[in-house]
């Protein structure tokens, strides 16, 4: 196993993840979690993805990577 985990990779996802979950309606079964983890990503302040470096193992996931496929 490889940990390639980041420091700064859940304030990364906030930008994108955040948006989302705050769509989530009140009465939809994916609500509670969606509250949840709202609660859990505003402990972080968000970073843009325009700091994430082009080589970043994060670029897979947010686009935008360095790397040719």
């Amino acid at each position: 196993m490889f940990d390639s985990s980041l420091i700064y990779e859940i304030a990364v996802l906030k930008v994108y993840a955040e948006r989302y979950l705050l769509e989530v309606p009140m009465g939809h079964e994916a609500y509670t979690t969606a509250n949840r983890l709202l609660h859990l990503i505003s402990n972080f302040v968000s970073i843009y993805p325009d700091h994430v470096p082009r080589t970043s193992l994060l670029r897979e996931f947010i686009g935008g990577s360095g790397f040719e496929h």
